[in-house]
């Protein structure tokens, strides 16, 4: 099998290409994910104002394994990348919602050259382990270097060409006057309510209920704003309207806003429900009922602290997050080391996380719950009085006090003990495996 491309036609050229970058290739495309969450890192510890939240991380992490993938296709074939490179559709898609997001061409170019940038430094990496002396690794870098670049200015000059459409088109859509309307009732700016109810087709004097959908990542071939308003349309259909106001936000996020000329029962938002047969991966958080402009906009801003909060604790799959059900935790834990330091300082040696404190901890709050009866405590946890006597006791103890004092502050520590626990152990684990990572892209 001959390379195609010209620059690696020559007699060495063929032989190392053989030898080494076939196979370093195979490597290259097994270790595509592993790869891309390195050089995930690299670009937002240098680009942080463009991946400023998880899910732009997933989508330039998608992205990035895309292109990985690719190259290494080219590579093992032997092919010409001028003519080979192609984007894949997570590329395409950072491209586009990129410049429907107003994105500086200038910006998302440097990420894609941090991530060639940080990718070489892998890929060196493996040609070192395939290459069978110094003179062949040599030749084996500046032969997949060209290679690499060749590939890259291919592929950026499709980015461009895709991002300048896809904004030439954005800024002509209809959309765009929606996304601005959007835009400027979130930020609390002045609109008048016929305008912004004629550019967003929608009703805005209504009672509005905000509802945030999200995905945790991304995966090849699913349309995921599809799968998104899957999930909203069935919210919507539960709380009874069947034309939501819907506001992508991202690739992995859609907002929405499901209105009604009358009040929404507080038990149709508390039994909400969607298929995740239709909305595979969705998670969905939701505000408060409120009428107008006013309440569309609170809404929205609770539906954000509800996801927070369920980002947190790590809802599961398939699950709706109320902001009434986690709003002392939303307002509590807007500075997570603050709240930490509050429950240590209230709980002592009762925030502990031991199976026998926690235990305590949990009978102290459902007895705290329950307006301290010893009886209805039992009943709820199925245990005998004397059983919940004993364990108040012993919480005491390790409170160093007795429940009539700081007993608002203590009732606010046991509802976050668990929440800023669990913070903490993600942000350790987030530490472990990041810090197992080398810079790349």
């Amino acid at each position: 099998m001959e390379p195609a491309w010209t620059g690696a036609q020559g007699d060495d050229q063929r032989r190392v290409w053989a030898a080494v970058l076939r196979p370093a290739a195979v490597e290259l495309a097994e270790r595509a994910g592993e790869i891309s969450v390195a050089v995930n890192e690299y670009t937002s510890e240098r680009l942080p104002d463009l991946l400023v939240n998880e899910e732009a991380l997933e989508v330039n992490r998608a992205s990035t394994e895309a292109s990985i993938c690719d190259f290494a296709e080219v590579l093992l074939a032997g092919a010409d990348p001028i003519h080979a490179a192609r984007l894949q559709s997570p590329t395409l898609a950072y491209a586009q919602d990129g410049a429907q997001h107003g994105i500086p061409l200038t910006t998302l170019m440097r990420s894609y050259r941090l991530g060639h940038a940080a990718t070489s430094h892998h890929v060196n990496a493996i040609l070192e382990a395939h290459a069978r002396n110094a003179a062949e690794l040599n030749l084996a870098t500046e032969l997949c270097s060209a290679w690499m670049f060749a590939y890259v200015d291919a592929a950026l000059c499709q980015v461009e060409e895709v991002y300048t459409a896809e904004r030439d088109r954005w800024l002509r859509s209809a959309a765009a006057s929606q996304a601005e309307t959007v835009g400027a009732i979130l930020a609390g700016q002045p609109v008048d309510i016929d305008v912004a109810s004629r550019r967003l087709r929608h009703d805005v004097r209504r009672v509005h209920v905000a509802a945030i959908a999200w995905l945790e990542s991304h995966e090849e071939g699913r349309n995921t704003q599809a799968v998104l308003e899957a999930a909203i349309r069935d919210i919507a259909a539960a709380i009874g309207n069947q034309k939501p106001l819907v506001h992508p936000m991202g690739i992995l996020s859609a907002a929405a806003w499901i209105s009604s000329h009358s009040d929404i029962p507080s038990k149709v938002l508390d039994e909400l429900r969607f298929r995740t047969a239709n909305a595979p991966g969705v998670r969905v958080a939701i505000g408060e009922p409120a009428r107008g402009i006013a309440g569309f906009r609170s809404s929205y801003l609770e539906a954000v602290e509800a996801q927070r909060i369920a980002r947190l604790v790590g809802r599961p799959v398939g699950s709706v997050t109320r902001y009434d059900t986690v709003s002392l935790r939303a307002i509590t834990t807007v500075d997570i080391d603050q709240a930490r330091v509050f429950v240590q300082r209230e709980l002592g040696r009762l925030g502990s996380t031991d199976e026998t404190t926690r235990r305590l901890a949990a009978t102290l709050r459902t007895y705290l719950d329950e307006n301290c009866s010893r009886g209805r405590t039992a009943k709820r946890l199925h245990i005998h009085e004397n059983t919940v006597a004993y364990r108040i006791r012993q919480a005491e103890e390790l409170l160093g006090r007795s429940l009539d004092k700081r007993t608002l502050e203590l009732r606010v520590a046991l509802t976050l003990a668990e929440l800023v626990t669990e913070a903490s152990d993600s942000g350790a684990a987030a530490l472990t495996d990041v810090g197992s990572l080398r810079p790349a892209n």
